[in-house]
């Protein structure tokens, strides 16, 4: 059973839900039953919002508080929502959330089913215990809850839900990346790690090293290497390789600059070792690569 505070809704809400019979009916396409939203909504300043369901819901239920404060509680713990954090609540979980009554939150929210739904759950490490997930704010990410939502009002064809469906699934990749880069520290050590790659991606060209990379930011040799794994999941040498091979690969694709020309342009004085470091990335030389892709 499901209760609420304020039945009538919140001024300029909007809310989609998918008639169960099509849900049944599409869960089994293969295009949408790894990932497929069920419901979704957006409630603005959403003031007296309390939803009680005491057997919990057939679908995980995830809200994100784009302002404002909200709270949950599950097992009787009771949990507080903040700007720019997630709730997850899995299937069948009794659960109550609600707005905080002072500064009601802002949500936008979609339930979702499908195979893969167990997999994001654990890459987000969300449980009973610990159901909010910081991640910060971006515009993309809001742009992305409002495709979903827009993609479900427009209609419940295969055409539509398939749209929803991996809009859905970028969402989730987009979410995954938030948390990931939220989790490590805090956010002056994000953002340096941010300057520290946009530094990078200005001198491809130069010999650049971890002590040189780790002065500009402004933190140790060993701080910067640990902090930089962590935000982008590579060691800061590695990263700097691997913006070199993409431009490696822009350049051959859309110029006829010589290959010892593009070495150069990378910083590697010798064309040998770039055609290794080349290849080592990906599997076939720099002059094989322009013969099978250059346009």
């Amino acid at each position: 059973m499901k209760t609420r505070e304020k039945p009538e809704g919140f001024v300029g809400q909007r809310l989609v839900v998918v008639p169960r019979p099509i849900l049944a009916a599409s869960i089994k396409n293969p295009l949408l039953q790894h990932l497929l939203p069920t419901d979704a909504g957006y409630y603005p300043t959403a003031k007296g919002h309390v939803c009680v369901r005491r057997k919990g819901c057939p679908e995980v239920i995830f809200i994100y508080c784009a302002k404002g404060n909200g709270w949950c509680e599950i097992a009787g713990r009771k949990h507080q929502i903040s700007k720019n954090q997630l709730l997850v609540i899995n299937a069948f979980t009794p659960h109550v959330y609600g707005a905080d009554k002072n500064s009601p939150w802002t949500i936008h929210w979609f339930h979702a089913v499908g195979s893969n739904v167990s997999v994001y759950l654990d890459k987000l490490g969300v449980t009973e215990e610990k159901p909010v997930v910081p991640l910060g704010g971006d515009v993309q990410l809001f742009s992305l809850f409002e495709e979903v939502l827009e993609s479900l009002e427009h209609g419940f064809t295969p055409t539509h839900l398939i749209y929803a469906a991996h809009s859905l699934t970028h969402l989730m990749g987009l979410i995954l990346r938030h948390k990931d880069e939220f989790g490590y520290g805090e956010t002056s050590v994000r953002e340096r790690m941010a300057n520290s790659i946009e530094f990078m991606k200005g001198h491809l060209r130069e010999p650049l090293n971890i002590v040189t990379l780790a002065a500009l930011v402004n933190l140790s040799r060993s701080h910067y290497s640990t902090s930089f794994r962590r935000v982008t999941g590579y060691a800061p040498l590695s990263y700097l390789n691997h913006l070199r091979m993409q431009r490696a690969v822009q350049l051959l694709n859309a110029t006829e600059l010589s290959i010892k020309e593009i070495g150069d342009q990378l910083g590697f004085s010798d064309q040998f070792y770039f055609s290794r470091a080349f290849r080592k990335v990906h599997n076939h030389s720099p002059s094989e690569h322009r013969r099978r892709y250059a346009s």
